[in-house]
């Protein structure tokens, strides 16, 4: 499985995020040598997904406002659109999906403080990132999604196992680790269809709360295209309150809350 190269743009950044003294002029020009890439951050930037109190009107000002961490993974997760390919349609699909879920995440985690908001919209981002790679890998992989999507009994990634000796989960957290994502990041990719993590105390506590985190978003997003019943909420969703220190009438407002907020727009 080819996985993509880190771009340079992500080279960079991450780079200058390691120094001693990060310069965050530096970091805006790298950038803003690319305009789309300007236009894409901007954009997140000035959504309710940041809650600014006032609009980012250049990468400088973005940087300054929500810091180079988070400038970083952002356009970590934006480099994606890049460099993946397919069916236009399809990948508009899985892009609107992508971004719905990095906004519920990173609402819930700036409300609630139970996780780090830059890594909440990575995740977010970046979770299904294997999906795309491996249905360009493989010719029959659409219906292998379709068979994960709906078996009551085995996990999404065991129903990729068994068809293709590989996982999206597997793949996208590959990926994740050779873009030197946070490894926080990186193990919640490769785990967010175990639900057993919930059970073992040996899992990161951020960990599981990302992975409880994107069951909420994609259940809203399921019932937001008026699909009322998801199979990956049927086997992870009695979890999700305890791990994000919630009621379940929290966790069922929470879910109505974002439903309201797809309908009325994220920009």
């Amino acid at each position: 499985m080819a996985i993509p190269p880190r771009p340079l743009v992500v080279e960079q950044l991450q780079r200058e995020l390691t120094k001693d003294d990060p310069d965050m002029r530096s970091a805006a020009k790298i950038v803003a040598q690319d305009v789309g890439l300007t236009v894409a951050v901007l954009k997140i930037v000035n959504s309710p997904m940041y809650g600014l109190s006032r609009r980012a009107e250049s990468v400088d000002q973005a940087v300054g406002l929500i810091g180079l961490r988070q400038l970083t993974n952002l356009v970590t997760a934006l480099s994606v659109r890049n460099l993946l390919k397919g069916d236009a349609q399809v990948m508009a699909r899985f892009y609107d999906t992508s971004a719905k879920r990095a906004y519920a995440m990173s609402r819930m985690a700036k409300t609630t403080g139970l996780v780090d908001v830059g890594l909440a919209q990575t995740f977010g981002l970046f979770c299904d990132v294997g999906i795309p790679l491996l249905r360009n890998r493989f010719p029959n992989y659409v219906e292998t999604l379709k068979l994960a999507n709906t078996d009551p009994q085995r996990s999404f990634t065991a129903v990729e196992q068994a068809a293709h000796n590989t996982d999206h989960a597997l793949v996208g957290a590959m990926m994740a680790k050779s873009w030197s994502l946070p490894d926080t990041v990186t193990l919640a990719i490769r785990l967010h269809h175990d639900y057993e993590v919930f059970l073992d105390p040996k899992i990161p506590r951020d960990v599981s709360r990302l992975i409880a985190l994107g069951l909420v978003a994609e259940v809203a997003i399921q019932r937001f295209a008026r699909l009322h019943s998801t199979v990956e909420w049927d086997k992870g969703g009695d979890f999700v309150a305890g791990a994000l220190v919630l009621a379940p009438l929290e966790v069922e407002e929470w879910i109505e809350q974002l439903i309201e907020e797809f309908a009325t727009g994220m920009e």
